[in-house]
């Protein structure tokens, strides 16, 4: 009975390990990143301070759907990746300090299209305000 169990279980385990094939995460091999480039302005409008911003927090979604599907932040030098991606169309965006919207936001949106399996997208700089 043990050797008829053993080999019930071996040929289990054999046809998993057969039948696997990698998992893709979020569904996919592709990624896109880019970098945020930040202008800091004092309370009067001038200018203090500019250059790549660590620490931004970088939203994305696909391009048809309301939920986001990651967000990060950026690192020191203000770049920023997301992998594990599929094939679509997706949305990807920061939010800049705007003293003219309502909320004293706005998001700085790129749409960005992933057309292969394993590309590799890089975005134009993020250019915002905080």
């Amino acid at each position: 009975m043990i050797k008829r169990f053993s080999s019930v279980v071996g040929l289990a385990v054999l046809l998993t390990l057969i039948s696997c094939e990698k998992e893709e995460g979020y569904g996919g091999l592709a990624s896109v990143s880019g970098r945020v480039y930040a202008h800091d302005y004092s309370n009067s409008g001038d200018l203090l301070s500019e250059g790549y911003a660590g620490d931004i927090e970088v939203y994305i979604k696909a391009k048809d759907d309301k939920e986001i599907i990651d967000r990060i932040r950026t690192i020191y030098d203000g770049s920023f990746q997301f992998s594990q991606l599929r094939k679509g169309d997706y949305e990807v965006w920061v939010y800049s300090d705007c003293k003219a919207c309502p909320n004293g936001v706005e998001a700085v949106i790129q749409e960005v299209n992933i057309s292969g399996k394993k590309s590799k997208v890089e975005l134009p700089v993020f250019e915002i305000n905080i």
